[in-house]
């Protein structure tokens, strides 16, 4: 019971903290409900873990915390993926505008 006090605590201060990414506009709407439905999700599982345990048996995983495990990796997978395409793209990007602006002070040089 404790635990669980303690868990919806960070997740309600988590879900604070997005608001105020939000309200500075450092999050988009779209990003703050994708990541406040995954918290509203986390709270769920917390406040009635016999409902990931019976998800879990109807995907034919044993335990509930295991079927949060894996999905929690297929996600943090997914995400990371995300992140290194994103992150080739910009150093793509970038790639082209050092080149134009060594090119532009080359030939200013001329």
């Amino acid at each position: 019971m404790l635990i669980q006090i303690i868990l919806l605590a960070v997740i309600a201060l988590i879900v604070l903290r997005l608001a105020v990414k939000l309200r500075s506009e450092e999050l988009s709407v779209k990003q703050f409900c994708g990541w406040l439905a995954i918290w509203i999700l986390a709270a769920i599982a917390v406040i009635r873990p016999d409902l990931t345990v019976s998800l879990a048996n109807l995907v034919g995983i044993g335990r509930g915390s295991d079927l949060v495990v894996y999905s929690a990796l297929i996600f943090l997978f997914y995400f990371i993926f995300r992140l290194l395409l994103r992150l080739e793209k910009i150093e793509k990007n970038l790639t082209k505008v050092v080149r134009e602006e060594a090119l532009k002070e080359y030939d200013r040089q001329q």
